[in-house]
């Protein structure tokens, strides 16, 4: 019996340590995505580029950068939780490749027009769809982490696209903002 009561203990000390273990790895898979934007803000600001960020219906600049940022510890929170399940695969890749286009994808929003970020945001749009396809398999929690990405590149997505076609010939509705001479 003493024996017994001794092996418990041992037990118990065991699952205290691999959740504290997993708690640490919770930490540091959510915080690497937003280090890795720390620096590549820091080395982008030294060249002149700033981030912009997707704040749609009136949000504020910072209300987008903080969704921004809550969305990379979303996407860390995932890869967390696809590294607890003992997968193989290609699930991982997909969503490290994810989570780095997402990092660098306000340096270079500046540099492109708006057919070509209606474009951009459609590719982020399509590419979490597959990597959502490829995780949420694998480790259902972290597709639902990843959920709302999905719900915020759609919206870019379609909103970029329809800004794209609302002042894009054929559909423009204001070509110039000069008046047409009229016809005569």
């Amino acid at each position: 019996m003493a024996t017994t009561a001794m092996l418990d203990q041992a037990d118990h000390g065991h699952l205290h340590t691999h959740a504290l273990q997993a708690a640490a790895r919770l930490v540091v898979c959510t915080s690497l995505p937003l280090g890795m934007f720390g620096l590549v803000h820091l080395s982008a600001s030294a060249i002149g580029l700033f981030p912009v960020f997707f704040a749609p219906f009136g949000l504020p600049t910072w209300g987008g950068a903080v969704m921004h940022l809550l969305q990379l510890a979303l996407l860390g929170g995932a890869f967390w939780a696809l590294t607890e399940k003992a997968t193989r695969g290609t699930a991982r890749q997909w969503l490290i490749g994810l989570t780095a286009f997402y990092i660098l994808l306000p340096f270079f929003t500046p540099l492109l027009n708006s057919l070509q970020l209606g474009l951009v945001c459609t590719a982020l749009f399509l590419g979490t769809m597959a990597t959502i396809r490829r995780v949420g398999p694998a480790a259902p929690m972290a597709g639902w982490m990843m959920a709302p990405m999905l719900a915020v590149t759609g919206t870019s997505a379609a909103l970029g696209l329809t800004m794209a076609a609302a002042y894009s010939p054929p559909f423009a509705l204001m070509q110039s903002g000069q008046s047409q001479p009229p016809a005569g």
